[in-house]
């Protein structure tokens, strides 16, 4: 695995505990209180559906397929999100955080069966935004989607 690439992923796995440390830190009546669009339990469980849909939409990826969820992208993720938070409606943190825990070791264990060729590799698949979509895009979008929540939540505490 080259360096790059294993650094991106223990980027990922970082950006992931650190969300998961902040969303046990916090409160219960935190856990369950609006940040304006969405509460931190909304948050977990749009990473839930995330991790999942990543995991999926690079294996399509590979087969030269547009990921599923790039048709939602230039709504802002708006109706995927929304499926997720219903889809994963628990209101138990740690029932939560378990399911984020397994549904990231999914998509790690297999981002690590990825061979090396494909995890850059322009299958022909435009991104919505432009560009190639690739593995490595996917992964890199998602690692900072986990950082700018945490820091959402965060800014969102009181001292």
């Amino acid at each position: 695995m080259n360096e790059l690439r294993r650094q991106l992923m223990l980027d990922l796995e970082q950006a992931a505990a650190e969300l998961t440390a902040c969303v046990r830190s916090l409160p219960p009546q935190d856990f369950l209180a609006s940040l304006g669009d969405w509460s931190p339990r909304d948050i977990v469980a749009h990473f839930i559906g995330w991790n999942r849909g990543i995991l999926v939409g690079c294996a399509e990826l590979r087969e030269g397929v547009a990921p599923y969820y790039l048709q939602d992208g230039p709504n802002d993720y708006r109706t995927l999100n929304a499926g997720f938070i219903r889809r994963f409606s628990w209101r138990e943190r740690e029932t939560l955080l378990a399911n984020l825990a397994s549904s990231l070791t999914a998509l790690t264990n297999f981002l690590t069966t990825v061979p090396e060729e494909e995890w850059e590799a322009d299958s022909g698949v435009v991104h919505y935004r432009g560009g190639p979509a690739t593995v490595s895009r996917c992964v890199e979008s998602l690692m900072r989607d986990y950082r700018d929540h945490c820091q959402e939540i965060l800014q969102a505490r009181p001292l």
